[in-house]
């Protein structure tokens, strides 16, 4: 309901006082005349009122009749603020445009925020429905809840409900993940170890299952080692998962080069900023080609992130140039890869003995190395049932 306060704001009104003369027929003039009159006040030598402006001008007769002098005590409303302020242009465009803004911005999504999660990261939910078309900068008229959600739950694997609540300028969405169910064992216990690599067995310790080779024994790539059937006393084949711990002396090798003239990739970097507003990009420049880092940087009051910032995009190109390196040179990156090298193979392993031979060729450096080594190269791997009844005819 539109109340008096609010029609005078807005169309204005004058506050008068009444001197020396007849209050009651001042006042019956007025009404005679069809000028408002309200809050009125006796005083000792006349009484004080508020009308209209349209109501004031109309005011000198009913004054006359009367023997009333009217004087204004006071003026307010949106009418005076703009006459007052009627030469500063820039003050009335700058008023303008804010109410503008308000209006638009009051209708677009400012912050969305999660809700009903557990387990399931904001920035997920967030992420998943921003592709189904809910984003920050939205027009919350043209916003299709219905379609985005079905979109969104497409994309969320670990959710059974979500939805969207719009309260004011934020989105809230909220979710029920799907309560996870423990995984049940199903494995039944049919493996075996193998090599996975060549060797010479030196220790062989079965935890579980029965042994199929010895110490001493050459083994190649997937040879038995220790098997998942086993027999008892009665003679009734046991299934199991076949567990130990077996040991072979192998060899590994290594190798590392470094040549003297190689192509290396020279980058160029350009760095282009655009600024982002209500889900909008202002000043943005044409992609450019390349690998492009991009970095959004938006405003955040109090852990809200608002719909205002600044992309960062970073294009980086690569150019080839043939260099040539001097002798030093390739000789320390060759020893560089070859540690590395070696670090990735022999690691797991203990070192018995080491060679290494670096060799001084037209083209760079060359280092081989051979190691003899202590390592445990069982891995389990499950059979089949083709593999047990091989196993039982061979017995």
């Amino acid at each position: 309901m539109v109340t008096r306060d609010f029609i005078n704001l807005i169309f204005g009104c004058v506050s008068l006082r009444a001197e020396n003369g007849f209050s009651e027929r001042f006042i019956n003039s007025c009404c005679a005349q069809g000028i408002p009159l309200w809050e009125l006040t006796k005083t000792a030598d006349g009484l004080t009122a508020k009308t209209t402006i349209r109501g004031y001008r109309k005011i000198r007769i009913p004054a006359r009749s009367s023997s009333m002098r009217v004087r204004i005590t006071g003026r307010s409303g949106l009418p005076f603020l703009i006459s007052r302020h009627i030469h500063r242009t820039g003050l009335i465009a700058g008023l303008v445009i804010v109410l503008l803004a308000m209006n638009l911005l009051s209708g677009h999504i400012w912050i969305i925020d999660v809700t009903g999660n557990t387990t399931i990261p904001d920035s997920e939910i967030i992420a998943a429905f921003d592709e189904a078309g809910l984003t920050v900068g939205k027009s919350i008229r043209k916003l299709q809840r219905a379609e985005i959600e079905g979109k969104a739950m497409l994309l969320l694997n670990n959710t059974t409900w979500a939805a969207i609540n719009i309260k004011g300028c934020t989105a809230e969405i909220r979710v029920r993940e799907l309560e996870q169910i423990p995984d049940i064992e199903t494995h039944q216990g049919t493996s075996n170890i193998v090599a996975r690599k060549d060797g010479q067995i030196e220790i062989i310790e079965v935890y579980r299952g029965s042994a199929s080779v010895k110490k001493g024994e050459a083994v190649t790539k997937g040879d038995l080692l220790i098997s998942g059937v086993s027999e008892s006393k009665t003679q009734v084949s046991l299934f199991t998962d076949a567990d130990g711990y077996v040991v072979a002396r192998t060899d590994i090798s290594v190798e590392a080069t470094a040549p003297y003239k190689m192509t290396v990739l020279v980058p160029k970097t350009k760095k282009i900023r655009s600024f982002y507003f209500l889900g909008m990009e202002f000043l943005p420049r044409r992609d450019l080609e390349g690998m492009c880092y991009e970095h959004r940087s938006r405003l955040e009051i109090k852990g809200k992130t608002l719909p205002f910032g600044i992309n960062y995009r970073l294009y980086t190109t690569y150019d080839e140039k043939e260099i040539t390196i001097s002798r030093e040179q390739a000789r320390l990156m060759a020893m560089s890869r070859y540690s590395f090298e070696h670090l990735c193979k022999t690691s797991h392993a203990q070192i018995i003995t080491q060679q290494a031979d670096i060799t001084d060729t037209d083209d760079g450096i060359k280092i081989n190395g051979a190691y003899t080594c202590f390592e445990n190269i069982g891995e389990s791997r499950p059979f089949e049932l083709e593999e047990i009844t091989d196993e039982n005819n061979s017995e």
